[in-house]
């Protein structure tokens, strides 16, 4: 769920972590910071930014910790500092809280 917290701003707040991806619209369609770690959260964004009916066309990472830089599938291909580089590589088995953080896309 999408969140307003101010004009031209929302965020999607994550339980693990309790980390916010923040969402900046424009007229060509979203900047997208810090998206998030675990699949499901992941998805849900996705389906918020869906919503919003604008396609990811930037990506930022406040900074490089693993649980900002990942990316999915469905917000496109990985612009700005979230590029496949900024992932986990596959199986790799890194493990969050028992829960397994996105798989890039392929």
């Amino acid at each position: 769920m999408l969140t307003q917290i101010a004009d031209g701003v929302l965020i999607h707040q994550s339980e693990f972590c309790q980390s916010n991806a923040v969402i900046v619209p424009s007229r060509t369609g979203v900047l997208l910071i810090d998206p998030g770690v675990l699949d499901d959260e992941l998805t849900g964004l996705a389906d918020g930014l869906r919503e919003l009916g604008q396609p990811v066309v930037a990506g930022f990472s406040t900074h490089p910790h693993w649980d900002h830089l990942l990316w999915h599938a469905r917000f496109g291909a990985a612009p700005g500092t979230a590029r496949p580089a900024a992932r986990p590589p596959p199986g790799t088995g890194c493990r969050t809280r028992g829960r397994r953080p996105a798989s890039p896309p392929r």
